[in-house]
C-alpha cells in the first residue's frame, strides 16, 4: 500500500483562533468576560444600595438631629409665649431675661440653620445626580426649610413683641410639623428604594450566579468536546499498543475545523497505517520467501527429471519408423507438456530468486512502446485490438528496465487470457493501455481490458499462487505487486465490472536526467 502523501509539504499551519489553544482560550475568555461583567453589574448596584443608604444616613439623620434640636428650641420659646399671655399682667422682665430670651431666639435660627445645611450640601452632591424623586424631596425641604429660616430670622423686635406675636409663633411650630412630616415621608420612600434596590441586587445576584454556571457548563462541554478527539485518540494508541492495527479510524479526525489535536490524529493514523502495512508486508515477505524455498527446492527436484525425460523422448523419436505419425503426434504432445512444465519450473525459480533491482533513470514511455512493438504482434495474431495512449513527455522513474517491462508484460498477458478466456458477446477483444501522472509524485501503467470483469477479493488475486484460471500458476500478478513494491510504489486492481478490468502498475517518479556538460564548457 502506499501512502500517497505530500512529504515536501513542510508543518500544518493553523489559524490561531481555528486552534486548540485559541478555542481553550476564547472559553476561557467567554467566562472571564462575563465575570468581569457580572462584578461589574453587582458592583453597580451595591454602590446604588449605598448611595441611597449614605443618603438615609448622611443627609436625613442629621437633618432630623438638626431639626428636633431646632424644633425643642422653639417648643421652649413657645411655652414662654404662652405663660405670656395667660399672664393678667404682663410681667416686667429684667435685663438678664431679656438677653436669655434673645439669645434663645438666636439659638432657634442657628439651629434652623444648622438644618438646612446637609439638605443644601446633598443638593449640590453627585449622590442624588440622576434621582429626580430625592432631589425633588430634597428641593421641596430646602424650600421649606427656607421659608422657616426666614420666620425665625431675628428682626429687631423687642421680646415683649416677640411674645405679643401668637400668630407668628403658630406659623413657625406648624412650618417645624410639615417639616418634620416631610422628612418622614422622604425617609419611608428613601427606606423602599433601599430595600427595592437590595432585593434587586439579590435577583441580579442570582440571575448572575446562574448565567455564570451556564457558562462554566459550556466552558467544561466545549473543553470536553475540543479534547475529545485527544481521548480518542489515547483509545486508538492503546488499542495499537495490544497489536490492535486501527482500521479507518482518522474518519473522526477529518470532520469538523482543522487544528493541531486533528492533526495530531491523522499523523498518528498515518503511522498506524503505515505500521500495519510494513508488518503485513513483513508478514507477507516472510511467508513468500518459505514458499519460495519450498518452490525452489520443488523445482529443483523436478527440473532434473524434466530435462532427463525431454532427452529420453527426443531419442525416442529418433527411434520411430518414418510410418509412425501416431506416435510422432503423441511424442510431440509429451513434448509439449515438458516444455509447459520447464516454463513452470522457470517461473517458479524466478519469483523465488527474484534479484534485487538495478535502478537507473529510465523514460517508462519508452520501455512500455518497445514492449508493445515487440509483444502487439503477438496480441494482434490472437485477434486482440491494442490502444497505446502514448503522453506527449517523457516519464522519468528509478527502475530496473528488464524488471519493468516484465512486469507490464505479465500485465499484458493478464489482459489478453482475461479477454480470450470467455465470451463477452458481441465485444471485440481490446486491451488499452495508458500512461499517466494520478499525482506529482507518481506515475501510473493503466493496462485495461474489456473482459468479463475479477470475481475475487482484489487483495487476493495478488497474493502468490492464488489463481482462478484452471491451469494458472498464480504468479503473474504477485511477481508485478513484487516488482511494483521492490521499486517503491504498487500494484492495485484499480476497476473491475462487467465491462471490463483495470490493472495500475504505480511507480514513484522521478527527474530527469541531468544533460551532459560538453568537454569545452568552463
Amino acid at each position: 500500500m502506499v501512502t500517497d502523501r505530500d512529504q515536501t509539504a513542510g508543518p500544518a499551519r493553523f489559524s490561531w483562533r481555528h486552534g486548540l489553544a485559541g478555542r481553550v482560550t476564547a472559553l476561557v475568555a467567554l467566562v472571564l468576560v462575563a465575570a468581569l461583567a457580572s462584578t461589574l453589574v453587582l458592583l453597580h448596584q451595591v454602590r446604588e444600595v449605598q448611595r441611597r443608604f449614605e443618603l438615609l444616613t448622611d443627609v436625613y439623620v442629621a437633618f432630623d438631629h438638626a431639626l428636633a434640636s431646632a424644633h425643642l428650641q422653639a417648643m421652649r420659646i413657645g411655652q414662654q409665649v404662652a405663660a405670656y399671655q395667660d399672664a393678667d399682667v404682663p410681667p416686667a422682665w429684667t435685663s438678664s431675661q431679656r438677653r436669655t430670651f434673645q439669645v434663645a431666639l438666636a439659638e432657634r435660627a442657628r439651629a434652623v440653620r444648622a438644618a438646612r445645611e446637609p439638605i443644601a450640601g446633598a443638593l449640590g452632591s453627585k449622590a442624588v445626580a440622576g434621582d429626580d424623586r430625592a432631589l425633588r424631596d430634597l428641593a421641596e425641604i430646602d424650600r421649606m426649610l427656607a421659608d422657616l429660616e426666614a420666620m425665625v430670622a431675628p428682626t429687631g423686635q423687642s421680646p415683649e413683641q416677640v411674645l405679643a406675636d401668637v400668630r407668628g409663633q403658630a406659623q413657625i411650630e406648624r412650618a417645624f410639623q410639615n417639616l418634620a412630616e416631610r422628612s418622614r415621608h422622604a425617609i419611608a420612600a428613601l427606606r423602599g428604594d433601599v430595600e427595592a434596590a437590595r432585593r434587586r441586587t439579590e435577583h441580579i445576584a442570582v440571575g448572575l450566579g446562574g448565567v455564570m454556571a451556564a457558562l462554566a457548563v459550556f466552558a467544561v462541554v466545549g473543553v470536553m468536546v475540543t479534547l475529545r478527539p485527544l481521548r480518542r485518540l489515547t483509545e486508538h494508541v492503546r488499542e495499537l499498543s495490544r497489536g490492535h492495527w486501527p482500521e479507518g479510524g482518522d474518519a473522526w479526525a477529518t470532520r469538523g475545523r482543522d487544528d493541531e489535536v486533528k492533526t495530531l490524529a491523522r499523523e498518528f493514523h498515518t503511522m498506524a497505517e503505515a505500521l500495519a502495512e510494513r508488518e503485513r508486508r513483513l508478514i507477507e515477505g516472510e511467508r513468500l520467501a518459505a514458499m519460495g524455498r519450498m518452490a525452489a527446492q520443488i523445482t529443483h527436484e523436478i527440473r532434473n527429471p524434466l530435462s532427463s525425460l525431454a532427452l529420453h523422448v527426443e531419442l525416442l523419436e529418433d527411434e520411430l519408423p518414418a510410418e509412425a505419425d501416431e506416435g510422432r503426434r503423441l511424442l510431440g504432445k509429451v513434448t509439449a507438456e515438458v516444455d509447459r512444465l520447464s516454463a513452470v519450473t522457470e517461473e517458479y525459480l524466478g519469483f523465488a530468486r527474484r534479484p534485487k533491482p538495478d535502478l537507473r533513470r529510465v523514460d517508462l514511455v519508452g520501455v512500455v512502446a518497445d514492449l508493445l512493438e515487440f509483444f502487439g504482434g503477438e496480441l494482434g495474431m490472437a485477434g486482440v485490438d491494442v490502444e497505446f495512449v502514448r503522453p506527449s513527455t517523457a516519464m522519468w522513474v528509478e527502475a530496473d528496465r528488464d524488471q519493468i517491462r516484465q512486469a507490464v508484460l505479465n500485465l499484458l498477458r493478464n489482459a489478453q487470457e482475461a479477454v480470450l478466456a470467455t465470451d463477452v458477446g458481441e465485444r471485440s477483444p481490446r486491451i488499452h493501455v495508458r500512461l499517466h501522472r494520478p499525482d506529482p509524485r507518481h506515475v501510473a501503467v493503466d493496462v485495461e481490458d474489456n473482459g468479463p470483469g475479477v470475481d475475487a477479493d482484489p487483495e487476493r488475486i495478488f497474493e502468490a499462487f492464488f489463481t482462478t484460471k484452471a491451469r494458472g500458476t498464480g504468479l503473474g500478478l504477485p511477481i508485478v505487486r513484487q516488482i511494483a513494491r521492490d521499486h517503491g510504489g504498487n500494484a492495485v486492481l484499480a476497476r473491475t465490472g462487467p465491462d471490463g478490468s483495470v490493472f495500475r502498475l504505480l511507480l514513484p517518479s522521478c527527474d530527469p536526467p541531468s544533460a551532459p556538460v560538453p568537454s569545452g564548457a568552463p
